[in-house]
């Protein structure tokens, strides 16, 4: 404050300041901007809401559940995430999408985090592309007596991209991601004890266990032209890691995309914070007309700011 009977002093020249605090936002703009166009390339691309997962995902589990999907065994859905599989021993967990697939090209980006106090931790947790997803219950003799490949059916049909935490072979590479198709063969031997080394179509080792807690590991996979790239990176990555791609893929219509987890003798927290799929407006058009049905664009939940809630196996369906 200017002392009493004394005259303000004249004020200072602000436009050179302002002009530098100008040039600073627009270069943090600018960089911010460089930022997510260098992790997602596909801009023009618009979300597929019925084969996504897109948190809270049960402040309104009241009015239908997890839409568009199922889940059961072990998973638990949170409103901030879907634990697929849980840090205990024996465990298998699955979540998958209701609704078949008719996008001809898209882009799928998966969010998780897997983690425990241990290490090492086990087993795994996988994503699918398959014919009929697979709902492993432990009550089912069956289902408990085959081989439990990350969660699924050792016979499955389509695609299954595994994220292994487990070094079975003891050569030091894992984590690992690997690429595996299945025929539908229910004789399918799978070598698990080698982690897949000589099965898996397409494999590379990135250490996304055990990311700082609120940091998560995403997955984005492109599909198109039969090929499939995967790219890697963790939340505050400003680029993305090329892991690699298969070619001469081509994956039928009609699949259902899904996640299944295990665990063993180890075992970590199998956490989903999110699977959003997307598409050209071109090849979504396609799909609606395929299906006769629209596709709505997310809406902000008037119940962001509720408490936390925890679904449990069987409440997937609410009937009014």
């Amino acid at each position: 404050q200017t002392p009493a009977g004394s005259a303000a002093p004249p004020p200072k020249s602000l436009g050179l300041q302002n002009i530098m605090r100008a040039w600073i936002l627009f270069l943090v703009a600018l960089v911010c901007t460089s930022s997510a166009e260098e992790k997602n390339e596909n801009k023009n691309h618009d979300i597929v809401t019925h084969h996504s997962l897109i948190g809270p995902f049960i402040s309104e589990w009241w009015q239908g559940g997890l839409p568009h999907w199922d889940f059961g065994s072990a998973t638990v859905v949170t409103d901030k995430y879907i634990r697929v599989a849980p840090d205990k021993q024996s465990r298998t967990g699955w979540l998958w999408n209701e609704q078949a697939n008719y996008l001809t090209q898209w882009e799928a980006t998966l969010t998780m985090r897997v983690h425990s106090r241990r290490n090492p931790g086990a087993d795994g947790i996988a994503l699918w592309y398959v014919k009929e997803p697979f709902k492993y219950d432990a009550n089912n003799k069956e289902h408990t007596s085959m081989a439990n490949l990350w969660g699924n059916h050792p016979g499955f049909a389509g695609i299954g991209i595994i994220f292994d935490t487990y070094d079975n072979d003891g050569q030091r590479d894992n984590p690992v991601i690997s690429v595996i198709v299945g025929h539908g063969d229910t004789n399918q031997k799978w070598q698990i004890e080698n982690d897949l080394l000589n099965q898996a179509r397409m494999r590379c080792v990135y250490e996304f266990r055990n990311t700082p807690k609120h940091e998560n590991f995403k997955v984005r996979i492109l599909y198109a032209d039969k090929t499939i790239q995967i790219f890697l990176s963790n939340s505050d990555d400003v680029k993305e890691t090329y892991c690699g791609q298969t070619g001469n893929l081509e994956l039928p219509l009609g699949y259902y995309f899904g996640m299944t987890a295990t665990t063993g003798h180890l075992a970590d927290n199998h956490d989903i914070h999110g699977f959003v799929v997307t598409a050209a407006p071109e090849i979504i058009k396609v799909e609606e007309d395929r299906m006769e049905r629209t596709i709505h664009k997310p809406v902000a939940s008037s119940m962001d700011n509720a408490p936390h809630k925890t679904m449990f196996p069987g409440a997937g369906k609410i009937k009014p």
